[in-house]
């Protein structure tokens, strides 16, 4: 079989130019959308980001496309962020609470994406299941392992994530609600796993690396 051929210089050229408009644009949508919530238009997003409305449409048919992929495309960046960080925990049931502890931390380490999952956490349904997976295989992994003894893994996932999910919603919408209260609210929800009061409590009040 011959060598594939490399990509000429000028296609590599302009496939980066158009990841970096693509990427600029992301960006600036994410403080419009932070800013002005359901209110914010194409129009504000193609000025904020320098770039021509035709560009913006090229990259996405619409808003809800636009707000699905901030959403999506942010979260995966603060995922491998938080990834990173989770590396230097060792025990199991640490590697499992540590990621939630830092979601409910989004309001302070990540404002804007906070603001947007709050503004448009109807176009969160649609991202839903992405957003579980991850939590379901890590509690069903943990779970065959004996660490955890859930009687139904995924449901207990699953309502851990809405837990965690409302416990951002809570600190943006209600200045009275506080990242202890989140980590407070984790705490009761790790019951559901099987996790003993005593060590759920000492999970949630782990220092974090901030």
């Amino acid at each position: 079989m011959p060598p594939k051929k490399k990509p000429a210089p000028e296609a590599g050229r302009k496939s980066a130019y158009v990841a970096r408009n693509r990427a600029t644009i992301i960006n600036a949508a994410l403080e419009v959308l932070a800013e002005n919530g359901l209110h914010a238009t194409m129009d504000q997003v193609a000025e904020a980001s320098g770039m021509a409305m035709s560009t913006v449409y090229k990259h996405f048919k619409d808003k809800d496309a636009l707000v699905a992929t901030v959403l999506i495309e942010k979260f995966i960046e603060w995922e491998t962020w938080v990834t990173e960080k989770n590396a230097a925990n060792t025990d199991p049931l640490e590697q499992l609470v540590f990621p939630m502890r830092m979601f409910v931390r989004i309001p302070q380490t990540h404002t804007s994406q906070a603001k947007v999952f709050v503004s448009h956490f109807g176009v969160i349904a649609s991202i839903t299941p992405m957003l579980e997976a991850q939590l379901i295989a890590h509690v069903k992994d943990l779970t065959k392992a004996k660490m955890l003894t859930a009687i139904d893994p995924r449901a207990a996932a699953k309502n851990l994530q809405a837990i965690i999910a409302f416990a951002v919603v809570n600190q943006v919408i209600n200045p009275k609600f506080s990242v202890a209260d989140a980590d407070m609210a984790i705490q009761a929800g790790l019951s559901m796993l099987g996790i003993s009061d005593a060590k759920a409590k000492k999970l949630t009040e782990a220092k974090l690396p901030l």
